[in-house]
Formats: C-alpha cells, sequence, structure tokens
C-alpha cells in the first residue's frame, strides 16, 4: 500500500542505509537518502517531509547539528538511530527536539513499529471543540494550537499530545505509565525517561518559571496533573 508520508533516511553507512530505506520503502513511504548532515539540511530546506531517521556519528555535519539547526521549527518529527545506546545521549537527543531514539543494532519490525508509532503521534484523532485554561495558557483543542499570554507556543506532535492528555482532564491527576501509553504506546510504559524529558520540554515552553510549575504540576508519587 503506497503511503502519502514522506521520509529522509540519514546515515553515512551505504550498506545501513540501504537497509533502512528500502524497510520503509517496502512498507510503503516515500523514502528519500542522505549521506551526511549537509545533504540532509538541503533536503530539509528543499523538500517537506513528514519523518527524519536521523543518525548521530555523520561526516561533516554530524547528527547534533542537524537536531540544533531543527530546534523551535515546524519540521519533521524525528527518529535518532544511534549506536550510542547510553541514556544520556538518549536524553539529549529528546531534550533537542527528538522524538523516539532508537539504539543500534535493530530489527526491521522494530524500526517499523517506532516509524508508525512516530507519524501516528503527528496525525492524532480529531479532539472536540473546547478551550483549557489556566495561568496564562490556553490549548485549543479543536485547532489544535497553544497559546501562551496570547502569544502561539510552537510544540512538537509529541509535546501536544503530552499536554493534551493532561489539558482534558484539568485537575486531575494521570499516573505515569497512563501518560506513557496513551501518548507512546503500550511498549513505552516502563521508559520513563521519555515522560520525564518530555515534561520538561513543556515546562520550558509554557511555564512562567519551569522551577515551579502551575500548568504540568507533579503530584509526588502519582502522577502529574494540569493545572490546579
Amino acid at each position: 500500500m503506497q503511503r502519502s508520508e514522506r521520509i529522509l533516511v540519514v546515515e553515512d553507512d551505504i550498506a545501513l542505509r540501504m537497509a533502512v530505506a528500502g524497510a520503509v520503502r517496502s512498507a510503503g513511504y516515500a523514502v528519500t537518502e542522505a549521506a551526511d548532515g549537509g545533504a540532509a539540511i538541503r533536503e530539509l530546506r528543499a523538500a517537506r517531509y513528514d519523518l527524519v531517521l536521523l543518525d548521530l556519528g555523520l561526516p561533516f555535519v554530524d547528527g547534533w547539528q542537524v537536531l540544533h539547526g531543527l530546534e523551535g521549527k515546524r519540521l519533521p518529527s524525528v527518529v535518532v538511530i544511534s549506536a550510542r545506546g547510553e541514556e544520556r545521549d538518549k536524553v539529549r537527543a529528546l531534550d533537542m527536539g527528538a522524538d523516539d531514539y532508537l539504539a543500534k543494532p535493530f530489527g526491521t519490525s522494530e524500526l517499523l513499529s517506532r516509524v508508525r508509532a512516530v507519524l501516528r503521534r503527528a496525525h492524532p484523532a480529531e479532539d472536540a471543540p473546547g478551550v483549557v485554561e489556566h495561568a496564562g495558557v490556553a490549548v485549543d483543542l479543536g485547532r489544535r494550537t497553544v497559546y501562551r499570554d496570547g502569544v502561539e507556543v510552537r510544540l512538537s506532535p509529541t509535546e501536544y499530545l503530552l499536554l493534551t492528555s493532561l489539558a482534558r482532564h484539568p485537575g486531575v491527576v494521570r499516573d505515569q505509565r497512563t501518560l506513557l501509553r496513551e501518548v507512546w504506546g503500550a511498549e513505552y510504559i516502563d521508559d520513563w525517561s521519555y515522560l520525564r524529558t518530555f515534561i520538561r520540554r513543556l515546562r520550558a515552553k509554557l511555564e512562567r518559571d519551569p522551577a515551579a510549575p502551575e500548568i504540568v504540576v507533579t503530584v509526588g508519587g502519582r502522577g502529574y496533573r494540569f493545572g490546579p
């Protein structure tokens, strides 16, 4: 089945790039390949992509520089593919705007599962119209927009999904595993680094003082809630 989504595969290892691109292409996605970060940046400027599969250890312009260039822009979702399996590298990549992190080696089924999950988060089901507001932040569920003090805040698809998972239940404590299941999927329910990192990202964008949050509040030992 041919799909409408376009995917950019950025990997300097020719054999791995061909394998990843072939697997994604066989699943019906339109695929473009880039061998280094410079080529990836040129592609992203020239055409629209829904997802980037990004290696970190690239020649000339590395994956970290590509991620840095994507920060704060309405650009594709990003899955980092890296031989760096350490937790600190995963958290750093997520902090810089990646939506998921896949450590090498990995199988085709896992790769495609991550691709489908990230693209699903980028195109969530329609919400009923309504606006949830607190402390200067307004979440317009129908229009999928978020404002702080009247100015639109750019959120990644994953950030938006996490925020709305809380905002649909204002004042209600939502436990960590429920949020991980709703936003990332059942296979992520024990990977709390995703939740902690994206909570931190939301607070940096929405809170007047991220160290004293009013919007995304931690309820010790139980989870998080939107507002009071």
